[in-house]
Parts: C-alpha cells; sequence; structure tokens
C-alpha cells in the first residue's frame, strides 16, 4: 500500500518495507513534516485579523504628535471657563464673555475630532493647525474677559469714590448749615445739601436732611428732603414763596408753595404731588407743625 502527502507540489511516495523495516529517522522526518503543514493549515484567532486592520504604524505616531497640542487646549479650555465663572456679574457688558464662551464650545468640537483622527488615521496634520487656533482664540478671549472685569472694577472704584466725596462734601455742608443756624446762602439762594437718603434714624442723626425717597417716588419728585427743625430747619423760615434753593448734586429750585399744620402720622397725600422736589421740617420743633416746601426746578 502507497501514502502521499503534499509538499512542493510534488508527491512524495512513502512505501513501507517488507516487515515494517521502515528506519527510524525517515519515520521522525514524516512526522514532522505532517506537523508543520497540520500547522499552517490551522486557522489565526479571530483578533489577530482586527489588530492587524488598524495598522500600528498609524495609531501611535499620530496619538503622540497630537497629544501635547489636545493637552494645552484642554488647560486653556479649563482656565476660560474659570474666567467665565468668576467674571459672572462682574462685567459692563456681556460681548467679551459671550465670545469666550464661543471659544469653548469650538475647542470641545476640536479636540473630539483631533482624537478620532488620532485614532482612525485622519487628517493629523490638518487637526494640530486647528487645534493651535482654537488655543490661541481661547487665550485671547480669556484675556479680554479679565479686561472687561478690570473695567468693570475700575467703574465700581470711580463710583465709590464720587459718593465718598459726596458723603464727606454733605457732612461738611450740615456741619457748616448747624454752626450757623440753617441752611448757607450762596448768592442770594439757600444752599440745602442733601446728606444721605433713609429715614426716620437718619433724620435723628442731625446731620442735615435727609432724602425720603419712598415719599419723593410717590408724589413724584426726584427728593423729599426733610430734616429736625433744631438741625438745619429752622433756616427754611426765611424761605418763603419765590425764594431760590440750591439743592448740590440735585439742581436749583424756586419754592411754588408752601403747606403748613400738618400733624405727625399725616399721609402724603395731603401733600401735592408733580413738583420736582419736595422740603420739610417740623416748624419750631413742633410735631403738629410740619410744613413741606414745593418745589419747582429752575436750574
Amino acid at each position: 500500500m502507497t501514502t502521499s502527502v503534499g509538499h512542493r507540489l510534488r508527491p512524495i511516495a512513502v512505501a513501507p518495507r517488507p516487515h515494517d523495516e521502515t528506519h527510524p529517522l525517515r519515520r521522525i522526518v514524516l512526522v514532522l513534516a505532517i506537523a508543520v503543514l497540520a500547522i499552517g493549515a490551522t486557522p489565526r484567532p479571530e483578533s489577530e485579523g482586527v489588530l492587524a486592520a488598524i495598522p500600528s504604524a498609524v495609531v501611535a505616531p499620530a496619538t503622540v504628535s497630537l497629544s501635547p497640542q489636545i493637552s494645552a487646549v484642554r488647560d486653556a479650555a479649563t482656565a476660560a471657563r474659570a474666567a467665565l465663572t468668576a467674571s459672572s456679574g462682574r462685567v459692563l457688558d456681556q460681548h467679551a464673555r459671550s465670545g469666550l464662551g464661543t471659544a469653548v464650545r469650538a475647542a470641545d468640537q476640536s479636540i473630539a475630532e483631533a482624537v478620532r483622527a488620532a485614532v482612525w488615521g485622519g487628517d493629523v496634520a490638518g487637526s494640530a493647525v486647528s487645534l493651535e487656533g482654537v488655543q490661541a482664540r481661547l487665550r485671547a478671549g480669556t484675556a479680554a474677559v479679565g479686561d472687561a472685569v478690570g473695567a468693570w472694577e475700575a467703574e465700581q472704584a470711580r463710583i465709590a469714590a464720587e459718593k465718598e466725596a459726596a458723603r464727606i462734601a454733605a457732612e461738611a455742608a450740615a456741619a457748616r448749615a448747624t454752626r450757623s443756624g440753617g441752611a448757607a446762602r450762596a448768592g442770594g439762594a439757600f444752599v440745602e445739601t442733601i446728606w444721605t437718603s433713609g429715614g426716620q434714624a437718619q433724620i435723628d442723626a442731625c446731620r442735615g436732611s435727609v432724602n425720603v425717597a419712598e415719599i419723593a417716588g410717590y408724589l413724584g419728585g426726584a427728593f423729599y428732603a426733610a430734616e429736625h427743625w433744631s438741625c438745619g430747619g429752622r433756616a427754611w423760615g426765611r424761605v418763603g414763596v419765590g425764594s431760590t434753593v440750591q439743592f448740590p448734586g440735585y439742581g436749583t429750585y424756586r419754592v411754588a408753595g408752601i403747606v403748613g399744620g400738618l400733624a405727625y402720622g399725616a399721609n402724603a397725600s395731603a401733600v401735592p404731588a408733580g413738583h420736582a422736589g419736595y422740603y420739610q421740617t417740623c416748624v419750631g420743633g413742633s410735631s403738629s407743625n410740619m410744613t413741606v416746601w414745593l418745589l419747582d426746578r429752575v436750574g
């Protein structure tokens, strides 16, 4: 009997000798040949085919080349988000914050596209250029928001300085009026300084007239100044209809009329509405003789 095994397209005939006297070395060679053919015919694991679909020469270099840019953009986006949070309510307008928010969203999109390009072998060079541009916009936008916050802080400082200057001037004017027994005169007109806005507690502080904004709003005036007779109000005893009174920070007014004899606790409806300003004091210190001067602006 003859057995054939295919090898290099040539048949290898192996004929057993009589009495099975095959040489031991030939038997070993035959076994090895069969083993080699069996191994070559065995299919490779399926996972090897998957790995071969993504060449390592594409994955590794692209990932390494984009990694620094992706990290830099992520850091810049983190700083931008922190700037947006810190600047909330601390800018004069929303232009800079809106631009930075747009840049942050663009950064997120560019990072996602760069990761896809690195993993799947896309346009790595284009992604690198895009990341650099996004990073530059994030830095510029963050700086712009910082400048906007600085402008807001400068404006707040200016407003605070003006308020402080007005407070100091009002205190000085109130002190002069108290020493002179009433409102000061300037070029034939009385000068009445409103030192603050508030209510009874501020009036009782005896530092000058106080704008009672709630009553002013009800009557439609720019202010409703009130002070005690003993704290400067007695000077208004010499202010009659037609007199001119200056209120620093509010303008110049002429007395259009006087309403007197009001009792403590009287309703504001007892005072005519529609005048530009009002001044009230208790004549002679009497709570049953509250008097209100009706003021029309002339300058």
